[in-house]
């Protein structure tokens, strides 16, 4: 086989991401609205819940089973997620839900 041959062969191969899951927030004067996406690089987000409304209901505890229903996504980004989550509700508690 010639060189240029072997050159021809070469493979490359992309080792695969972990999935990059992120928070999104909407932030009204009476609630906060909480949702898990989906990020791909390059393409935007995918959906994985509808906004949990707080404190219409408990989108903390919406969001903890929602995440221990996803295996792919580790313990330690679920406590990462779940966290986030945490101070932002507490954020908007203590402004009482006013950005300025």
């Amino acid at each position: 086989m010639s060189e240029l041959q072997k050159k021809k062969l070469r493979v490359v191969v992309k080792a695969l991401e972990k999935p990059k899951v992120v928070l999104k927030f909407v932030w009204m004067q009476k609630e906060i609205g909480v949702a898990l996406d989906h990020m791909i690089p390059g393409f935007g987000t995918i959906p994985l819940s509808p906004y949990y409304l707080w404190p219409r209901k408990d989108a903390w505890e919406e969001l903890k089973a929602l995440l221990e229903s996803k295996p792919w996504i580790s313990e330690l980004h679920r406590v990462f997620l779940l966290n986030q989550a945490t101070d932002i509700i507490n954020l908007w508690q203590s402004s009482g839900g006013d950005l300025s």
